[in-house]
């Protein structure tokens, strides 16, 4: 087939949703003869909000945009990345050899009882070991979600050692009760009760009081609202916080906000005005969330959580961008959308802004650091035009425009894939919003449900060893004291940085959900001292909270009421405010208006992003990856091709 007859299909976005559906446009012969890909993004990098860059002025040191972990149940992802890496040759094309060499399990879970709970003045950790499930989460794909109860079962066992879960498991497969009468549910529950109370305490009294509420709570709630419509008929729930659906269905109050679940809320932050302090502010779609701890305790493969072996962007993007760049497929930089124009239902028009010149025919994105080509923390200055502005291009404040492109339906695209989040897009599509009575539901719920968010890295001079924590662990932990109460040790990273031998000798990652500054004035204006601002206050408020709590995530290293700052080494303090930046929650009422990646309500777009319909229906890679998939395939299938 002639480049002038495929189908001309334009990316707008460069995330996780966005680089997915060029991937897989681009996955098979047949699919190259038939679409002619083009990915558009603005900035110097590939990533939204998993990019990474690597600060050249400071020892190669890894900046994320957060904390990023891949869950062990992430399908799409893994399988994924295993093929991408396949395609590519190690260190000849600046990747890792292979996915397994990419990804360290992480089996250590750490959680915080708060002052006060759990007999103690103090905050109290307790460290739990997850199980090393069969498999592994590229393994050739099936449903492990239907082995929760064996594995429900498992866990319990695990845990309390006098009980014999093995005979908790067959009486809990799901099919077997997907038609059962209320009265067999009910007795089914109680049954299992019984057996909970039967096991051993070494929790400690307060977890393991939690764990029966919570349990007994979820157990009862699934029997009567879920199963009976189908396993996975989550959606049933989903206009209902997961607390309250906690507590009507017995769970106390203290057992719904207790550490088991403030993690989960946290994870996902799941706080309306952006305060991780304010319980009140807290809610997540019930349904979203049970299937959310339901994959995350039972339906994961090998370990719960694997840690990236360098930043994400040098892990995913990398070996991702280059199999499609293999595959035929374009990648623009420093594009930036201004307005997406519609009539009816078709895109007719895409306007464009060029952020910079290239000094030459070309742009090389990536810096090779220990083997790997990385995305660096800044454009690589020498590949532009001498006059470019040293501004921060992703910055939704900033406007930088060398020249204006307007891309025209049928010259330039025949099928756009929108992949953008919705607080980012809803200014380019007032046109839409105006018309399609979807678009603006899914822009008014989905699209104002996003908050900012809160990452701080810090590179210490002393161990995590010496800083209170067993060599055995590599610390997890969430729940601490809020909001920046989500913790991971990440030292393994120095070893693909270039620090001089022993300066910094661990790597203390914090994320927190934010509030965005007061006042922000649109993204039209011309205001970069917004996000400048905001990093400011951002980093003062980090020293506060050190001084006040550095002492329980590192004892052998702080004491209450003051950071010793001679401890850090480096610093990076980032708040994330940009609309395209910030994470889309799933509070409760808004999934139903989720549109689907291969929504028909405009004939020749399709959508990819975490924000999308889709098995999770929750901000996460692997969400916004299966949706790019996602809408692909489906563009795949109406062209007839495999």
């Amino acid at each position: 087939m002639t480049l002038a007859s495929k189908t001309k299909v334009l990316i707008l976005g460069g995330g996780c949703g966005g680089v997915a559906a060029a991937y897989t446009l681009g996955a098979t012969p047949e699919r190259r003869e038939t679409f002619d890909v083009t990915l558009c993004s603005q900035g110097w990098r590939i990533g939204g909000k998993g990019a990474s860059g690597r600060n050249v002025a400071d020892h190669q040191r890894i900046e994320e945009h957060g904390l990023h972990l891949f869950l062990g149940f992430y399908r799409t992802a893994f399988t994924m990345l295993r093929d991408a890496y396949a395609q590519l040759s190690g260190a000849q094309d600046g990747v890792f050899p292979s996915i397994e060499d990419a990804f360290t399990p992480q089996h250590h879970v750490t959680l915080w009882a708060a002052p006060g709970d759990g007999g103690g003045a103090g905050w109290k950790d307790y460290t739990l070991m997850a199980p090393r499930w069969p498999g592994l989460p590229w393994d050739a794909d099936e449903d492990d979600l239907r082995q929760a109860p064996d594995r429900l079962a498992e866990l319990m066992r695990i845990e309390a050692a006098h009980v014999g879960a093995d005979r908790l498991r067959t009486p809990l497969d799901p099919d077997r009760h997907a038609h059962a009468k209320p009265e067999e549910r009910e007795s089914l529950f109680a049954w299992f009760l019984d057996e909970l109370h039967d096991m051993d305490w070494a929790l400690g009294w307060h977890v393991f009081r939690d764990l029966l509420e919570i349990g007994g709570a979820v157990l009862r709630g699934y029997f009567a609202d879920v199963l009976p419509h189908g396993w996975n008929a989550w959606h049933r729930i989903d206009h209902l916080d997961f607390r309250a659906w906690l507590m009507m269905h017995g769970a106390n109050a203290s057992a719904a906000w207790s550490e088991t679940i403030r993690v989960i809320y946290d994870l996902a932050f799941a706080y309306r005005g952006g305060d991780g302090d304010d319980l009140s502010d807290a809610d997540i779609a019930a349904g979203a969330c049970l299937k959310l701890i339901l994959d995350l305790v039972a339906g994961y493969r090998g370990a719960p959580m694997w840690r990236m072996n360098a930043g994400m962007g040098d892990t995913v993007f990398t070996p991702l961008v280059k199999c499609i760049a293999r595959q035929g497929g374009k990648i623009r930089l420093f594009q930036r959308v201004r307005e997406i124009e519609f009539d009816g239902d078709r895109v007719v028009r895409v306007r464009m802004s060029v952020q910079a010149a290239l000094a030459g025919q070309g742009y090389d994105p990536f810096v090779r650091v220990n083997g790997l080509d990385c995305w660096p923390s800044a454009p690589l200055w020498d590949q532009l035009s001498a006059d470019t502005p040293r501004v921060n291009f992703e910055d939704a404040w900033t406007h930088v425009s060398i020249a204006e492109h307007v891309l025209e339906v049928g010259r330039d695209f025949d099928h756009i894939i929108l992949a953008i989040p919705p607080a980012a897009a809803a200014p380019l599509t007032d046109g839409l919003a105006r018309t399609n009575p979807d678009w603006a539901r899914m822009l008014n719920t989905v699209g104002t449900a996003s908050v900012a968010t809160h990452s701080v890295q810090l590179w210490l001079d002393r161990t995590t060893v010496e800083a209170g924590w067993a060599e055995s662990v590599e610390p997890v932990s969430g729940a601490c004291a809020p909001p920046l109460g989500t913790w991971a040790d990440m030292t393994h990273l120095i070893a693909h940085e270039t620090w001089p031998s022993g300066q910094a000798k661990s790597c203390q990652y914090l994320v927190s959900v934010t509030e965005l500054p007061p006042d922000l004035p649109p993204i039209t204006v011309e205001a970069p001292h917004v996000q400048i601002e905001a990093n400011t206050a951002g980093q003062a408020f980090t020293q506060m909270w050190l001084d006040a709590n550095a002492h329980i995530l590192w004892p052998g290293i702080a004491t209450p009421g003051a950071f010793d700052r001679q401890r850090i080494v480096s610093t990076y303090d980032h708040v994330n405010i940009s609309p395209s930046e910030r994470y889309v929650r799933t509070p409760p009422g808004s999934v139903v208006d989720r549109l689907p990646p291969d929504w028909d309500g405009v004939r020749n777009m399709s959508l990819a992003g975490d924000w999308t319909i889709t098995s999770i229906n929750g901000g996460s890679a692997e969400a916004a990856l299966e949706s790019g998939k996602t809408a692909a395939d489906a563009l795949a299938r109406a062209a007839g091709v495999a």
